[in-house]
C-alpha cells in the first residue's frame, strides 16, 4: 500500500468537513480504494465471492486507516464506507442496480451507453479522465478475481458470479483509442405476462410458447447475442409443471428458476494447475445419470449439442436451450456444425434426420422481440 499521500488526505477531508474541495475530496477516496484493491486484489475478490468473511477485509482497511492517522473520529463508519465502495461499481451503480438495464458499454471515459429490452440510450457518466477508467478497469477485474496487463493480459473476459454478470474488459494496445468495458447484465426472472407487458412478445405467442412447453415440445430459441433469449428461456422453464424435474447448466448463474424441481449448475473452469475444470460438454453427459425428465442448456456452443440432442433423442422431451445464429432457417444447420464438433463420424444426413426427429420448434429473437416461431417436427 502507501501509494497516496496520507497529509493530502488530511487536509481534503478536513476540507470537506467544511464544505470544502468537495471533487479532491472524492478523487482521494477513489485513491484509498484503489489502494486498497490493487495491494491485496486476491482478499478482495474472495470476500466479494464468500469465500473469505467480509471482516477479513474490514481488518485490512480498519489497520490501513488507524496506520495514517485517518478518519479517528469515525473509524468504524469509514471503514464501512471504503468497504461499500470496494464491493459497488461507483459511476456506473445506478444502472447495475436497474432491473431492466440488459447491457453497460463503456466507450471511454465519458461516453457510455445502456441498453434497455434492446433499446440503446446514452447516459450522463464521465469518468473525469482516461487514467481514472483505466484504475477503473483495475478495480473491476480485481473484483472478479482477474488480473489486467497492458503488456501481456490487455483483454480479459470476467465473470462476477455474486452478480451473474459477464464483463469484457479491454486495454491499450488492444483497444486502440480508450479502456473499454462491456457488461452484460442477466434480466432474468420475468414471467411470461411481463414479458408481454415488455413488448417481448405478444399475448398469442405467449399462449403458444405455453402450449408448447405444456405438451414437452423440444424448443430452441436462437437469436444473436444481447437478443433476449436468456430472458425468455427463463420466463418458459417457470412454466414446466411441478411434477417433473429438470436439471439447467449455465457458464453465468443467469436464470434462477422459481421452479421447485430444478437443479442449477454452473461450467466451472479454472485458471490455477490441478483444479479440475467443470465443462458444459461434461455436466450435459452427467446430466442423464440424474433421473430428470427435462434439460435446459443457457446457451449452446459446442460439442456438447450431441449430448443434448442424443438426450432428447432418448427420451427427454421438452428439454430447452438457446443457440446463436442469424435466422430461424438457419438453427438446424448450426447445429448440425456444432454435433460434429464433438468428433462423431454419423454423417450429416443422418444428424439432420435425428435432429428433425427431436426438436419441434424454433423461436427466432432479435433486439428483445420474438421475430419468428417455427414448428421444426412434423
Amino acid at each position: 500500500m502507501g501509494l497516496i499521500n496520507p497529509h493530502e488526505i488530511a487536509a481534503s477531508l478536513s476540507g470537506l468537513a467544511r464544505g470544502e474541495n468537495l471533487t479532491c475530496a472524492n478523487t482521494i477516496m477513489d485513491g484509498i480504494v484503489n489502494d486498497i484493491i490493487l495491494a491485496d486484489p486476491e482478499t478482495v475478490n474472495k470476500v466479494h465471492e464468500g469465500i473469505y468473511p467480509k471482516t477479513l477485509l474490514e481488518t485490512e482497511i480498519r489497520s490501513y486507516l488507524q496506520h495514517r492517522g485517518l478518519f479517528a473520529d469515525d473509524l468504524s463508519g469509514a471503514v464501512r464506507r471504503i468497504s461499500d465502495a470496494i464491493f459497488g461499481y461507483g459511476e456506473l451503480q445506478p444502472y447495475i442496480d436497474d432491473s431492466e438495464v440488459s447491457d453497460i458499454l463503456v466507450n471511454d471515459y465519458r461516453t457510455v451507453y445502456i441498453k434497455k429490452f434492446g433499446a440503446k440510450h446514452r447516459v450522463p457518466v464521465d469518468f473525469g479522465s482516461e487514467e481514472n477508467l483505466r484504475k477503473y478497469c483495475y478495480r473491476l477485474a480485481a473484483l472478479c478475481g482477474g488480473r489486467l496487463d497492458e503488456s501481456s493480459n490487455a483483454e480479459k473476459i470476467l465473470s462476477d458470479r455474486i452478480r451473474a454478470f459477464r464483463i469484457v474488459i479491454s486495454l491499450k494496445p488492444v483497444s486502440v483509442l480508450s479502456p473499454t468495458i462491456c457488461i452484460r447484465k442477466p434480466t432474468t426472472g420475468f414471467t411470461l405476462s411481463e414479458l408481454v407487458s415488455r413488448g417481448l412478445l405478444t399475448s398469442a405467442e405467449s399462449e403458444q410458447l405455453k402450449d408448447h412447453v405444456l405438451n414437452r415440445r423440444t424448443i430452441i430459441i436462437a437469436g444473436r447475442g444481447g437478443s433476449g433469449k436468456t430472458t425468455l428461456l427463463g420466463a418458459l422453464i417457470d412454466t414446466v409443471p411441478g411434477t417433473e424435474r429438470g436439471i439447467l447448466i449455465q457458464e453465468t448463474y443467469e436464470i434462477k428458476p422459481r421452479h421447485p424441481d430444478i437443479v442449477s449448475k454452473l461450467i466451472h473452469i479454472s485458471d490455477t494447475p490441478g483444479i479440475k475444470d467443470y465443462t458444459l460438454f461434461e455436466l450435459t453427459r452427467n446430466a442423464l445419470l440424474m433421473s430428470v425428465d427435462r434439460i435446459f442448456i443457457g446457451e449452446l456452443k459446442d460439442r456438447e449439442t450431441m449430448d443434448f440432442f442424443n438426450a432428447i433423442y432418448t427420451g427427454h422431451r421438452g428439454s430447452m436451450a438457446t443457440v446463436h445464429a442469424n435466422s430461424a432457417s438457419e438453427v438446424v444447420n448450426r447445429l448440425i456444425l456444432l454435433m460434429k464438433r464433438s468428433g462423431t463420424d454419423i454423417p450429416v444426413s443422418d444428424l439432420r434426420e435425428m435432429l428433425l426427429a427431436s426438436l419441434d420448434v424454433v423461436v427466432y429473437m432479435d433486439d428483445y422481440r420474438v421475430v419468428d416461431i417455427q414448428k421444426i417436427r412434423g
